[in-house]
């Protein structure tokens, strides 16, 4: 099993494998240790190592931005096709891009994400069995990241407020 996360501490994105001999989560970037696992963690996954956020879901390995651009490139092939009036080959082009959707939806395994620091954990027997994803729960953690991003800049503009001019 491995890890994919950002270090709380530098900031720098870390791949990290998980063994039973070797049961800590260090960042290669900065080697600051963030946890050390208990013994069974290999065999499950209950909450997120990184940021002890228990709400993980479920997803596909794949990349979200290869997979747009297959979309677009079918969208934008497909109505040049059209504007052609090439029929034929603008459905080819939509069959095509659908044929690589379900090849790849079928071949590509899934990963769990955590929602709130987006730590990635690959390799997990039980992944199948995970949370898909949550529009509400995202949307709680998307709020409360704004809100402590907001909470920063005004205590920064009031420490700085505070001091008098020169």
């Amino acid at each position: 099993m491995n890890v994919t996360f950002a270090c709380p501490e530098c900031d720098q994105t870390s791949r990290h494998e998980i063994e039973p001999a070797n049961q800590q989560v260090v960042c290669t970037s900065c080697q600051q240790m963030l946890v050390r696992l208990p013994a069974t963690v290999v065999e499950s996954i209950n909450q997120c190592f990184i940021c002890s956020c228990d709400e993980l879901y479920a997803r596909k390995d794949f990349s979200q931005r290869l997979g747009l651009m297959i979309v677009v490139a079918a969208a934008v092939l497909s109505s040049i096709a059209w504007g052609f009036h090439w029929r034929y080959i603008t459905w080819g082009i939509l069959f095509v891009a659908a044929l690589i959707d379900i090849v790849l939806y079928v071949s590509v395994g899934n990963l769990l994400q955590c929602y709130r620091c987006r730590a990635e954990y690959r390799g997990i027997p039980e992944l199948e069995q995970g949370q898909p994803f949550s529009l509400e729960t995202h949307e709680k953690f998307r709020q409360q990241e704004a809100r402590l991003a907001e909470a920063d800049s005004s205590n920064g503009e009031v420490a700085r407020s505070s001091i008098p001019p020169v």
